[in-house]
């Protein structure tokens, strides 16, 4: 239950994380005067950067350690 659990959250806060970076972008494309084609992300912002780098590295994280509660109980003794 505990690694399923560290599993969906990790990946439930990269998700949101994720979605709210790209709606930021898509925000900024849209406030745009002069329009633009398409959303990109914008790696070299590192304002908005700051704010997500964090949770984007504790979703990462408690996937990873989700993953290896997985193959640690697997592993033959």
């Amino acid at each position: 239950m505990k690694t399923t659990l560290l599993l969906v959250s990790g990946a439930l806060i990269f998700g949101v994380t994720f979605g709210a970076w790209y709606w930021l972008n898509a925000l900024g494309c849209a406030m745009n005067t002069t329009g633009c084609k398409g959303v990109t992300l914008n790696w070299q912002d590192w304002e908005a950067l700051q704010l997500f780098a964090p949770t984007f590295l504790l979703g990462i994280g408690l996937t990873i350690a989700g993953g290896w509660r997985i193959l640690k109980r697997r592993r033959p003794a």
